[in-house]
């Protein structure tokens, strides 16, 4: 793959990337960004050559070389070559504009990086996409580690000339407080999935509801707490939780709630379900549900938009006004009963009268995405 000289070279670090998607929205994020700015800048994308919790190397890729899939530019590092050798070398032999950090807590992909561009004194601008992990929430798993973590990074000013990468305006304070008060911050909206053609959504049958969750199968994602929701709505619902469980711990807590649903209630666990296949699985339900207990973004709540399902999710995530705006319902999470009222309450309704939820959604996703400000902020963090 041939580069422009004439276009300034971006380097990206993330842990898992494409072909992989069991990481979820960090790497949507970046794999979206990169899409809307190609035509701008050069990408280059450093990554490991599995995906996340798998051994088994991806066996569309070339391992330890620069390869090209879809249409990016991707160096898949194997296991026995990820060191501060390898990162160090390919930055020397890159010389990138700009680098692109996605996370804070990376040891490869972050700090190895970090260090090597100090130890070779070169300018090179350098963007740490925070990407939700110093949100409360997100500092409350492993906190006693990461609050070690901060105080050390602050010590050895691991950060000092960084510019991070918020996407919205509680970010921002959020990165404050962790890192300084003085850090450097962009603020940028995360970019949306490009959307293709949209099938022709399923019709709402009346007195029924089908519900989807698109998310891991953890304790952030709140999949235990959407459970008992479900075991306490008193109409006939089917939801299917499409997610890879990483906790087995947690999974049997979620069993057990599972095992004792009343009859009226029918949940599946299908597993995974590849990116590709999101658009046209949403259609076929009426209810995106996610209560996640913290977001910086989601992108499947804007994927289940755009697909016209309406969503229901916690308040602890950006999207707000979704009752203003006929899109859906953010509520807090100390009500369950607001959350069963509602979908009971979507569940009595017919086809005509979800049109109007449905086609809102859609309405709201297309209003997000065709923002000029958005891309025009993503497009400053690099120049």
């Amino acid at each position: 793959m041939k580069l422009n000289p004439d276009k300034k070279k971006v380097l990206v670090f993330i842990d898992w990337f494409l072909p992989g998607d069991k990481a979820g929205g960090p790497v949507r994020s970046c794999a979206n960004l990169l899409e809307y700015l190609q035509k701008d800048f050069e990408f280059s994308v450093v990554t490991r050559n599995t995906d996340y919790t798998e051994a088994q190397p991806y066996t569309s890729v070339n391992s330890d070389a620069w390869n090209v899939y879809d249409g990016k530019r991707i160096y898949y590092i194997s296991a026995g070559e990820l060191n501060k050798k390898t990162i160090a070398r390919i930055l020397d032999e890159e010389k990138p504009d700009a680098i692109y950090l996605n996370g804070i807590w990376s040891q490869p992909f972050t700090a190895w990086p970090l260090k090597a561009i100090k130890k070779s004194k070169r300018k090179i601008k350098v963007i740490v996409a925070a990407r939700g992990m110093l949100a409360p929430s997100a500092l409350a798993i492993k906190a006693t580690k990461k609050k070690l973590f901060l105080r050390l990074a602050k010590w050895r000013q691991d950060f000092s000339g960084v510019i991070f990468h918020a996407t919205n305006e509680k970010e921002a304070n959020e990165i404050r407080k962790s890192i300084g008060d003085k850090t450097k911050i962009s603020v940028a909206g995360n970019l949306p999935r490009k959307p293709g053609a949209v099938a022709a959504h399923a019709l709402k049958i009346k007195d029924k509801l089908r519900i989807v969750s698109v998310a891991r199968i953890a304790p952030e994602k709140n999949t235990l707490f959407a459970l008992e929701v479900l075991a306490k709505v008193g109409v006939a619902a089917e939801a299917d939780f499409f997610g890879a469980v990483y906790d087995e711990q947690y999974w049997q807590q979620c069993k057990a709630v599972m095992d004792k649903m009343p009859s009226n209630i029918r949940v599946r666990f299908p597993g995974p379900i590849p990116s590709e296949d999101i658009s046209k699985t949403l259609v076929e339900y009426d209810l995106l549900f996610m209560p996640t207990r913290g977001e910086n973004f989601g992108h499947i709540i804007l994927e289940s938009m755009q697909a016209g399902t309406p969503v229901l999710i916690s308040d602890q995530t950006p999207w707000k006004n979704l009752a203003k705006e006929n899109a859906g319902w953010a509520l807090p999470l100390k009500s369950m009963d607001g959350f069963v009222q509602t979908i009971e309450t979507l569940a009595k309704i017919g086809d005509m009268d979800f049109r109007k939820y449905s086609e809102a959604a859609l309405a709201l996703a297309g209003k997000y995405s065709s923002d000029e400000k958005l891309l025009g902020d993503n497009r400053k963090l690099f120049l």
